[in-house]
Formats: structure tokens, C-alpha cells, sequence
């Protein structure tokens, strides 16, 4: 019979063209999507979603007009180290991260900078403003704030898979509105509570419950009367003759009186336990709510405070009205949460579970407070970051930038240093681009950290207008160009093509921007792809400022001179371009020996009677005629062979 069913289902689904398998396949499709309709009618449909601050919270300077505001790429991102590293990124120097909440900003601040001065002045006012800020917050109530704690609070309120189960609340879709019941709650709990001694007391309760019914029929029986009888009954039952008479009792008899016991002892097990699980789950839920509730105190009055600060804030009125929807939000949760006390073993305590466990699952499903809890977490990680940033400030360590009007004056950072040896004795250089900049030095001479260190600078100025210098005047740019670190025979490109390809980039944004103006994105240059003509923008020629380390060393010196000569005329004749450009060819540097838009300075290295340099990492006019590379070949301790050959072959092409 099978074997005609599966050669009837055969036939009849090649007749429709389609296999068993097929059919089968379409089978279980359908039975899933009636259970699956099955479970959504009685539980609901139950996404698990991962959501993070970013989706609730932004920094403030992305609430500058699009216009003003300019796109890190990843390359110069990358490049400089800004968000990721082996030791210690840069925004962990300026911004010094204390809990988890600053760490998860470090990715926003990672986005972009901003060309809008009004908005970068006031950002100032503010970090100045923080000192007053903490001192406010310090005069609070007293609150430890603990990150860690609150992620995992909330991480097990929104994303815990067995929320429902764990804490008893009702899953049926239909049924779910009771959970916002506090006195259908605080009856649930009730039974959770008395469980073991419903269990222990029911077989008694079943045993006398006769009796009660023959006297509500007025059956005229007394209380002992009503015990004899049930004697007479047990010791006519197999089980009361038995316990009577344990001698004659038989091997399965005595099984079953054991499995029955067994299993009345193990029924009172269970619900010790369950009355166990829910009196601990109880005491979390009370502990997290008191967690949040000081939590929420704390936020609250840590908005109310930056709203103050930020009132005359013209630039940050967008961010201030969210942080004020937000913080009124808090308002409302800090109400629902006032009647929730430290947990206790008290009849009031016990009368507040139902209540208590309505709060738990506000938080679990009102929308309102997991933006406003989201957005408070990404606040606490910003206000840390620039508590951060004011003392760094207060330690001399970093200083602000004054903004200057395009084409009034030249860019001018003075005494900067690179952002890692903050706690070390950093060796300071100035950088002013009257003209363009040509630095030529040997190997290990530090040339390549400068190019970092006035890019990293000129980036954090235009996010937080101060940086690691003693000052400095900038004309914001519009545009971030970096040449680091190119990739070589990884890809496509030989070393040379991806030194090209990356230069061509950067020369397909500069042109353009002559009549237009460009917003970055991701491609290997900060390259753009959306263009707004200057009556669009309302603001004057776009600003770009490039770095380049080692400019064509990918080819042979000849042919790397001429193109690199050649490719940095060009680029000094665009006036709104800055640039600094490292090289180890002085053929290159010699070709600009009195040019009027680019300067030669050189790393000053001392060469030892010994042979050994001396690195000074200081910065001065002139063009190198140190060569390095042999000595990095002698300090790496190469074979004496090699160095032999070397210094017998002093004057061979390279």
C-alpha cells in the first residue's frame, strides 16, 4: 500500500512537473507557516534585535548643517590610528575613556569634522564650562556611576530570550495586557510564594474535604466520628493494610508505596525549588530597579546641568532639544520607579511585587524609555569624553585653537606633538603654511610622525577645537587627504599603480572643487560622490589639506623624482590646498629651492664621532644630506659582510 501511495505521489507530481521531494519540501512549508501563525496568535511575534547607542544617540556636531559638516574616510582614519591600535589609539589620548559608555562614543567621533566655527567655539565654551559641570555633579546626590553594571541590567531586561519564563509573566499575545496589571501580578506571585505549602497541604486538604461538604449539607457527623471512619477505610485499603501489616506486605506493593512517596516528596521538591528560583529572581528585579532608579537620578540631573551650561549654545540647540525630550522622558520613568525601596523581607515589600514586576516589564516594552535609557548611555559616554578633554586641558597637555577666516591668514600650529607620548617629554615642532612643506630626513629621524601629528591636530580642532599643541590658528578645511601607508601587491596594483591610483584620487576631488563643493565618502581618498555648487553651500572655496609619506617610492629614483616634481607643482598651484610632503630623494627638494609656495625643511640629526645619529625629531629649514638607511642596517646588527660590500660600493646607483 506504501508503494502505491509513493508511486501515485510520484506520478501525479510529474505530471505537474513537480519531484517527491518537492511536494514533501511544500508540505512541511505549509505545516511550519500554521504554527508559525499558531504561535504568533498565542505568544506574539518575538524579534531579538541587537540594538546599540548609536541608533538612539548622536554627537552634537552631527546636528551641524550637512553642508559644514566633512567625512573622515576610512584610509585617513586607518592611516593615523584616530579609533583603533595596538597600544593607544589617538581619541583614547584626547578623550581618556573612564567607563564602557565613553568607549562605545569613540566609533561616532570617528565620523567626521566640521568647517562650521561658530559651532567649534562654542564647543570650546563648553569644555571650558566642565570644570562647574563637575563640580555640580560632585555636590549630587552620591552615585557611583557603574557602566558595566547597567549594560548587563539592560541586556537582560531587552534581550534575555527567556524574559517571560524567567520572571512568570503571561506570554500569550492575547493575555499579555495583564502584565501591566499590578494586582494581577502580586496574585501570580502570591502562588509562586505559596507553592511548596499548597503542595504539602493539598493530599490532607483532599483527605477533609468530605467532611466539610456533609456539613454544609447538614449531615449530623462529628469531627472524630468522621477521622474513624476514614481509619476503617485505610485499613481495608491495600496501602493501610500494608503499612499495618509490613511484614505480609509484597515486593510491587511495597514498589508502588515507595514510588508514590517518592514522588510526593519529589513534587514538594520542585516547588521548593521554583519558590527559591522566584524569590532570587524577585531580589533581582528589585536590586536592578534600584540600580536604575539611581541610575536615572543620576542622568537626569546630568542633562539638567549641561542644558544649563548650554543655554546661550546657539550651535548645539538641536542636540539640547533632544537631550531635553530625552531627559523629560527619564522624568517620567524616575516617577514610576520612586516607589520602588531596597529589598526587604516585610509585608510592605511583599505587597510591592506585583507593582515591581509591572515597572520590569514597563522597561521590557515601553519604546519611549529604551530610546531615552539608550540616548542617557550615549550622553554619559559623551560628557565623559569631554571631562576628559578638560583635563587634559587643566594638565597643560592639550590647548585651544583660535579660527581664522580663509585667506586671511595661514594655518599655524605651534609646539604640537604626537598624541601617544602625551605622558612621556614629548619633542615639540611648529608647522606654518604660509607655504607647503617638503621635509627630507633620513630613516628613523621622525619625519613621518610629523605628517601624522599636524593631521591628527588639524582633525581634532575641527572636532573639538583644541589639540595637542600649545596653540594654534587654523582656517578650517573642508577635505582630509592622507598617503600613508599604501598597500602594495595585496591587490591588484603593483606598489607604484596603488601609489598613483591613490595620488589621482586625491587630485579627482581637489579639481573639481574649483567651482564646487564636495562631501566626502569611504573611498581610498575621502573621493566624493556628491557634489553642491558654492550658491548651494553659501560658503566660500572648499579647503583641502594633504599628507604624503615617501611620494613615488615605489618605482626607480629617476623616473619617482620627475613624477613626484611634476604632480607637487601642480598641486601647490590649487591655493586652497595645503600640503606636507615627506621624501628621502634630495632631487626632489632641490627643485624647489626658491619657490615661493613650497618650503624645504629637514628632521635635525646629528651624526656621532662613533658614526651613530643622534636623533634631535626637531624640525628646521633645509633640505638633508644625511643618509640612514646603512646605519639602520648596522643598529638591526646585519651580517659584516653585507656592510663590507656596502661601504666598498659607496657611489653605486640606486
Amino acid at each position: 500500500m506504501i508503494g502505491l501511495v509513493a508511486v501515485s505521489t510520484t506520478s501525479s507530481s510529474s505530471k505537474d512537473g513537480e519531484s517527491a521531494e518537492d511536494f514533501i519540501y511544500n508540505i512541511q512549508s505549509k505545516i511550519n507557516d500554521y504554527t508559525n501563525a499558531i504561535q504568533k496568535e498565542l505568544f506574539g511575534t518575538i524579534i531579538q534585535k541587537e540594538s546599540s547607542i548609536e541608533n538612539y544617540f548622536k554627537l552634537p556636531i552631527t546636528y551641524v548643517e550637512p553642508k559644514q559638516l566633512h567625512e573622515i574616510s576610512n584610509v585617513v582614519s586607518t592611516d593615523l590610528e584616530l579609533a583603533t591600535s595596538e597600544n593607544k589609539c589617538i581619541y583614547d589620548c584626547i578623550f581618556s575613556p573612564k567607563h564602557s559608555f565613553a568607549k562605545m562614543m569613540i566609533p561616532q567621533w570617528n565620523k567626521q569634522f566640521t568647517s562650521n566655527k561658530d559651532y567649534l567655539e562654542e564647543t570650546q565654551t563648553i569644555i571650558h564650562d566642565m570644570g562647574s559641570y563637575k563640580k555640580k555633579m560632585s555636590g549630587a546626590e552620591s552615585y557611583e556611576l557603574d557602566t558595566e553594571k547597567i549594560s548587563k541590567i539592560w541586556k537582560d531586561i531587552k534581550s534575555n530570550p527567556s524574559f517571560y519564563d524567567k520572571y512568570g509573566f503571561v506570554e500569550w499575545n492575547s493575555l499579555k495586557y495583564l502584565n501591566q496589571s499590578s494586582y494581577f501580578l502580586e496574585i501570580l506571585s502570591i502562588m509562586n510564594i505559596m507553592s511548596p505549602i499548597m503542595s504539602l497541604t493539598i493530599p490532607f486538604f483532599i483527605l477533609f474535604f468530605p467532611f466539610l461538604i456533609l456539613k454544609i449539607q447538614g449531615v449530623p457527623v462529628t469531627f472524630s466520628a468522621y477521622v474513624e471512619v476514614l481509619k476503617h477505610i485505610a485499613r481495608n485499603h491495600f496501602i493501610g493494610k500494608a503499612l499495618l501489616s509490613m511484614t505480609e506486605m509484597t515486593v510491587d506493593k511495597a514498589v508502588y508505596i515507595l514510588f508514590s512517596f517518592g514522588m510526593y516528596l519529589f513534587q514538594i521538591y520542585q516547588n521548593v525549588t521554583s519558590c527559591a528560583r522566584f524569590y532570587n529572581n524577585i531580589k533581582y528585579v528589585n536590586d536592578s530597579l534600584i540600580e536604575l532608579k539611581s541610575y536615572v537620578n543620576y542622568s537626569i540631573e546630568s542633562m539638567d546641568n549641561y542644558l544649563q551650561m548650554t543655554s546661550n549654545c546657539d550651535s548645539y540647540r538641536g542636540f539640547c532639544k533632544d537631550v531635553d525630550t530625552q531627559c523629560s522622558r527619564l522624568k517620567m520613568l524616575k516617577r514610576e520607579l520612586e516607589e520602588i525601596y531596597p529589598f526587604s523581607h516585610s509585608i510592605r515589600k511583599f505587597n510591592d511585587i506585583g507593582y515591581m514586576l509591572k515597572c520590569f516589564y514597563e522597561l521590557h516594552t515601553n519604546n519611549e524609555y529604551e530610546t531615552a535609557l539608550y540616548f542617557s548611555m550615549g550622553f554619559e559616554g559623551y560628557i565623559d569624553n569631554l571631562l576628559g578633554v578638560f583635563e587634559n586641558i587643566s594638565k597643560k597637555q592639550v590647548n585651544f585653537a583660535s579660527f581664522i577666516e580663509d585667506g586671511s591668514k595661514n594655518t599655524v600650529l605651534k609646539k604640537q606633538y604626537y598624541p601617544p607620548l602625551m605622558e612621556d617629554t614629548p619633542v615639540c615642532n611648529d608647522c606654518s603654511f604660509d607655504k607647503n612643506i617638503i621635509l627630507s630626513a633620513p630613516n628613523k629621524a621622525g619625519k613621518t610622525t610629523v605628517l601624522k601629528t599636524t593631521m591628527i591636530n588639524i582633525i581634532l580642532s575641527q572636532q573639538i577645537g583644541c589639540g595637542f599643541y600649545t596653540s594654534c590658528k587654523i582656517a578650517p578645511y573642508t577635505h582630509i587627504h592622507s598617503y600613508l601607508n599604501i598597500p602594495d601587491t595585496s591587490g591588484r596594483d603593483s606598489l607604484f599603480q596603488a601609489e598613483a591610483r591613490r595620488c589621482k584620487d586625491i587630485l579627482d576631488v581637489i579639481k573639481p572643487t574649483e567651482n564646487s563643493i564636495h562631501t566626502a565618502d569611504s573611498n581610498s581618498s575621502g573621493a566624493v560622490t556628491v557634489t553642491l555648487s558654492p550658491e548651494e553651500d553659501g560658503s566660500k572655496k572648499p579647503r583641502h589639506f594633504c599628507i604624503f609619506d615617501e611620494l613615488f617610492s615605489g618605482t626607480n629614483p629617476e623616473e619617482a623624482t620627475k613624477s613626484a616634481h611634476a604632480f607637487l607643482q601642480y598641486l601647490s598651484s590649487f591655493k586652497n590646498v595645503d600640503f606636507m610632503l615627506t621624501t628621502h630623494y634630495k632631487s626632489v627638494c632641490k627643485k624647489f629651492r626658491g619657490s615661493k609656495v613650497i618650503e624645504n625643511y629637514k628632521m635635525d640629526v646629528k651624526v656621532l664621532d662613533n658614526g651613530s645619529f643622534d636623533y634631535t625629531y626637531k624640525m628646521k629649514k633645509g633640505i638633508s644630506s644625511i643618509k640612514g638607511a646603512v646605519r639602520v642596517l648596522k643598529d638591526m646588527n646585519y651580517p659584516k659582510e653585507i656592510l663590507d660590500i656596502i661601504a666598498e660600493n659607496p657611489n653605486t646607483a640606486s
